[in-house]
């Protein structure tokens, strides 16, 4: 891939930069000392500035993770140590993407807007989004055993970094050199069993970059982790929860309901019986009243995947002159994750195409004497359920790839960094087990040889078994190229320091493809809901950045910063940042920034195909109450898919907070900040655009000519106008807490204390278009918001150390919510509350074996269950698996050893 194209946008730009350059290279430069080790010495760039400097407060919000609290955290994944950053709401997990159209994607969502609106950096330089459907970055693909430090910045960052810095960056800092060899093992073990895991990891390095002049070193890391099954905790093996109000079983069973249209009833041949336990039991519902049985899918359900990770990471250095380096970094991820869900449901109303499937008259498992007791005749309409078959098992495999080249050092007074990334993300799915044709299925049960209400012989299993449909169904690829090149520099001396300046320009190319099987594509698969369509799209983008320090005064500095951003497929965009830094007294600090920021439309977004699709037991608000007829009251067609006039979502922030030193060893930061983002990318629902014909008739209902019929209705519907759209606004607010306090040296040893917490006091949006108003998530679940916002989120840590001993007790707190009230609830629902959930960590280690470490934990001390939930968003029952760990008390072991 050339990168020259998606350069030429740009030569004034660089030629600005360049003349700027040579214009203050004449400044001098500290004689007779390596500028280059004096710049790692005394500053370093942190997230969120291009300007290296020595401060370690700065006028933002950053929290930083070490390597020290990676080891306390006893985190065996990325995923998990950021579920500790009370921040990050709503990101995704293996748990919460089973079932998903992005199985495996474990993401960072700062401020809970959205994963796609958190920059994820690997040592401050972009990496390719998951390839499903390009909307974030998997960060499990980055080995946690390499990483040095987290940086993580609370605050927009567009000005800085462009598209995606919205709520904020996550900077991962892998180790920049490393000489020795050092191995690890860990293991784990949940009390109750199921989710076990294991994970070792190997770093070896040669080379001094001070003595050698260079540095090489690699890190490899294995980790498998155990599949846990909903029946192994006692609340996730049902669905059937009469005592909770809560019943989740579906029609379709087995043995096979029937439907009886004339009646508008569905009958069991096994009622009578009982059904099937435990997996088929009676049930009764006003919706579909009838002598009925339902299916307990939680029973055949996973409620944490298997998976299986392998990362490599390795870098090369090599000092080529007292003030330059070049520097090589390569990595790869392998990810295969597997997941079952509950055997594939047969019903018109699952069915692709809302097709019936018959079970033939005369057929020798037909019920005659059960259908003439009910007044049914002819072929059986079934709802059905292939249990037979076993559960549906899927495999996502993911590998990642990324390689940079570039170099840094000191030119001519300027601190340079100039690198050239390639990164991708490919993904393949592939159907194990259990999934099923509809085509090939109706063909089956018309022979009459399957029989849906109990065993079939030879030739029917056989049947039965050939309806399924096995092997790669999807395969998708995210590749980036970009090009950075930044500097910076001092120019002038102000009367608080100098004058510093950081100018820079990226230009990126960005691909993603998206290809489906013809099964797929074709609608044929159950328990796939549409037709997807397979979709490939790219774009070029250029950038111009700069950024200045300007310390007016002693203690105060202001900071500015512009980026302008093109597009090849959208245009440009602009956007500023402002930042004051005040600090009065050696233990008083005060900040505050205001920015404006965006995020790009998805590639996905704007190139996947629209594609037709029917929406059933929706009516024509202007015609169904008169014509009555299937076509105005039943179903009506509609258009899904992308959107190529898309625009970019939009932001503006502002954050102000104070950090103060009350004693010697305590600090104290607290931060207000308050983000509105606008032209939210989504899709409209039905209900809204059918609900509001005055607000979008226009827009989204496209209507043929008028019936003579009724000369005085609008024609009849002939798409309902469901695509992505640019909508309405998002509103949040709240405060962040950072405690950190480290105890004098006891006789009892030395202690610690951490606390990041987070205070929601507002989170609101328009998810349906600014016409319609806000809707809040704060404390509340439901189907009009992406979920839950809890109030009061901490991650808060004690710490002891004494000689070669230590030890952490943590505790992860966030406040509960309304609960979600679906019409699964029996009685009808009330408000119903999910409660505060906290769990206490505690771990111990040992260094004073030579070169050993080992560390023993317990993760969920008190062995805390979930708190019950009636949430129908994802396929687990009874929990909330965006909320709270189903694994119980786990105990773990970790040794370490290094070779020096």
């Amino acid at each position: 891939m050339s990168i020259a194209p998606f350069l030429r946008p740009l030569p004034s730009g660089i030629a600005c930069i360049a003349a700027f350059s040579l214009a203050v290279s004449g400044t001098p430069v500290t004689a007779q000392e390596n500028a280059a080790e004096v710049r790692d010495r005394l500053r370093v760039e942190v997230t969120g500035s291009h300007i290296p400097r020595p401060e370690l407060e700065s006028a933002l919000p950053l929290q930083v993770i070490t390597s020290e609290d990676i080891a306390r955290s006893g985190a065996t994944s990325v995923a998990g140590l950021m579920s500790q950053v009370s921040a990050n709401l709503l990101g995704a997990t293996d748990a919460t993407t089973l079932g998903s159209f992005n199985p495996g994607l474990s993401s960072i969502n700062l401020r809970g807007i959205g994963a796609g609106d958190t920059l994820v950096l690997l040592n401050g330089r972009r990496v390719a989004n998951y390839a499903f459907d390009g909307s974030a970055v998997d960060v499990n693909a980055i080995p946690l055993a390499a990483i040095e430090r987290i940086e993580i910045l609370k605050d927009g960052a567009s000005a800085i970094y462009g598209t995606d810095a919205v709520a904020g960056v996550v900077n991962f800092i892998l180790r920049k050199s490393f000489a020795g060899l050092e191995v690890s093992g860990l293991g784990s073990w949940p009390e109750q069993g199921g989710g076990r895991q294991r994970q070792a990891s190997v770093t070896a390095g040669t080379g001094d970059l001070v003595k050698d002049g260079y540095n090489l070193f690699a890190t490899v890391t294995w980790q498998k982790d155990d599949p846990l099954q909903a029946i192994d905790r006692s609340f996730s093996r049902t669905g059937y929860l009469p005592d909770a109000g809560v019943i989740q079983m579906p029609p379709t069973t087995f043995p096979s309901n029937i439907f009886d249209l004339p009646s508008v009833r569905l009958y069991n041949p096994s009622f009578s019986s009982g059904c099937a336990p435990p997996y088929s039991l009676p049930v009764s519902s006003a919706r579909t009243p009838g002598d009925k049985c339902g299916f307990d899918e939680a029973a055949y359900r996973m409620t944490l995947p298997q998976t299986e990770r392998v990362n490599i990471y390795g870098r090369g250095t090599l000092r080529v002159a007292p003030d330059h380096a070049v520097y090589v970094e390569l990595a790869w991820a392998d990810t295969k994750f597997t997941s079952s869900v509950s055997p594939t449901p047969v019903a018109a109303f699952t069915n692709p195409g809302f097709e019936s499937t018959y079970y033939p008259a005369g057929g020798p498992y037909y019920p005659t004497a059960f259908a003439e007791a009910n007044g049914i005749t002819g072929d059986l309409d079934l709802v059905y359920r292939t249990t037979p078959l076993g559960g549906r098992v899927s495999r996502v495999d993911t590998s990642a790839g990324r390689a940079v080249l570039g170099a840094d050092g000191v030119v001519a007074g300027w601190d340079y960094d100039a690198s050239l990334t390639w990164s991708r993300n490919d993904q393949s799915d592939s159907l194990r087990n259990g999934w099923v044709s509809l085509s090939r299925l109706q063909q089956a049960m018309a022979t009459g040889l399957v029989n849906p209400f109990g065993e079939s012989g030879p030739e029917g299993d056989a049947l039965l078994a050939g309806t399924q449909v096995m092997g790669e169904t999807h395969a998708a690829r995210g590749t980036t190229l970009d090009f950075l090149v930044k500097g910076s520099r001092e120019l002038v001396a102000l009367p608080g320091g100098p004058l510093v300046v950081a100018l820079g320009m990226e230009a990126r190319r960005e691909r993603l493809d998206n290809a489906y099987t013809s099964i797929v594509t074709e609608g044929d698969v159950l328990g796939i809901p549409i037709a997807f369509q397979s979709a490939s799209g790219s774009r070029n983008a250029q950038a111009l950045f700069a950024e200045a320090s300007l310390p007016f005064a002693a203690g105060f500095e202001a900071q500015a910063a512009v980026r302008y951003d093109h597009y090849s497929d959208f245009g440009s965009t602009t956007n500023p940042k402002f930042a004051l830094r005040w600090q009065p007294d050696p233990r008083l600090l005060l900040r505050s920034s205001w920015g404006q920021g965006f995020r790009a439309p998805p590639i996905y977004d704007l190139h996947t195909p629209q594609q037709s699709s029917f929406l059933l037991f929706y009516e024509d608000p202007l015609r169904c109450p008169t014509t009555g007829a299937d076509t105005d009251c039943i179903v009506l067609p509609a258009v899904n898919g992308g959107n190529p006039d898309l625009r970019p979502e939009t932001s503006e922030q502002f954050s102000a907070g104070i950090v103060f030193e009350p004693v010697r060893g305590l600090s104290i930061a607290v931060d207000y900040w308050n983000l509105r983002k606008s032209n939210l990318i989504g899709g409209l629902f039905p209900e809204t655009v059918l609900g509001h014909p005055e607000l979008y008739g226009d827009t989204n209902i496209v209507r043929g000519p008028v019936d003579p019929l009724y000369p005085t209705l609008p024609g009849p519907i002939e798409n309902v106008i469901l695509t992505q759209q640019n909508l309405g606004t998002l509103k949040t607010s709240g405060i962040d807490v950072d405690i950190a306090w480290r105890g004098p040296a006891t006789p009892a040893g030395r202690f610690s204390f951490s606390l990041n917490g987070t205070y929601i006091a507002e989170w609101k949006l328009q998810p349906q278009g600014s016409a319609l108003g806000y809707v809040s998530a704060l404390g509340r679940n439901g189907t009009d918001v992406p979920g839950p916002i809890p109030r009061w989120r901490h991650h808060a840590s004690l710490g002891w150390q004494y000689g070669a001993w230590s030890g952490t007790l943590a505790q992860t707190f966030q406040s509960g919510y309304e609960d979600v009230n679906l019409f699964n609830t029996v009685p009808p629902p009330t408000p119903r509350q999910v409660s505060n959930y906290e769990v206490w960590d505690v771990q111990g280690r040992y260094t004073g074996w030579k070169n050993t470490t080992v560390v023993l934990g317990i993760k969920n001390l008190l062995d805390r269950d979930p708190p019950f939930s009636n949430q129908v968003f994802f396929p687990q029952v009874g929990y909330d698996p965006s909320y709270a760990d189903p694994r119980g008390r786990t105990w773990y072991l970790q040794l370490a050893y290094a070779f020096r």
